[in-house]
């Protein structure tokens, strides 16, 4: 079993919708997928419930009872994603933690990517395998501005997701129904730049990740 935390300390990055369409590509991927819920909004929990019986779980927890979820799943589930609250905290500390790579989504805001060095400096102290996915990004935005924030992040030692989530209306018209981009609409732009994504993400539990680079100073 693999295990992501989605660790985002800034709200209103897309993490929750990320973690939800990330499920679902394994789901479709022929995998069995999890979904953990600590955040105390319950936003994946209740994307869940109108789903019915449809894959993937999800368990609405507290962060002090993650290991002991973790631990009763066995051998039930292939890959786990752990949805952390936008806070400081136990929570993000424990699902990193437990994880077997960190994903921190973040728009490309200066607030954002404050927040991201944060959590990227946890990540870095418990030596796991850490990338910042850019999300929720504006489509009408110079692709140069992508670019050189990946380059000021590099000098800090700190590694992006080669694809770029944008932002559409796709995403949050497939949330309001409990379902994601890859099953409302799975041909369009959304759901590809969803697949792309995930499959590199099965590339990096599969061995390609690294540890951590050591966070430069002074840069």
């Amino acid at each position: 079993m693999k295990v992501i935390a989605m660790a985002a300390r800034k709200g209103g990055c897309g993490k929750t919708t990320l973690t939800t369409h990330l499920a679902v590509a394994g789901v479709q991927n022929g995998k069995r997928v999890a979904i953990i819920d600590l955040d105390p909004q319950s936003t994946a929990a209740e994307w869940s419930d109108g789903r019915g019986d449809d894959p993937p779980d999800v368990i609405s927890t507290q962060p002090t009872r993650l290991g002991k979820v973790l631990a009763g799943m066995g051998d039930g589930y292939d890959l786990v994603l752990i949805d952390t609250p936008p806070t400081t905290g136990e929570a993000d500390r424990l699902a990193i933690e437990a994880a077997n790579l960190v994903l921190i989504p973040t728009r490309i805001q200066t607030s954002d990517i404050a927040a991201v060095l944060r959590s990227v400096e946890r990540a870095a102290g418990q030596e796991k395998p850490t990338f910042v996915v850019f999300n929720d990004e504006s489509a009408a935005r110079r692709k140069s501005v992508a670019e050189e924030t990946r380059r000021v992040l590099g000098t800090k030692g700190i590694e992006v997701a080669p694809q770029i989530i944008h932002s559409r209306v796709v995403y949050g018209e497939s949330q309001d129904v409990s379902r994601t981009a890859l099953e409302t609409d799975p041909t369009s732009t959304a759901a590809v730049e969803i697949r792309s994504l995930y499959e590199w993400v099965v590339q990096q539990l599969n061995g390609k990740a690294t540890k951590p680079q050591k966070r430069k100073t002074g840069a």
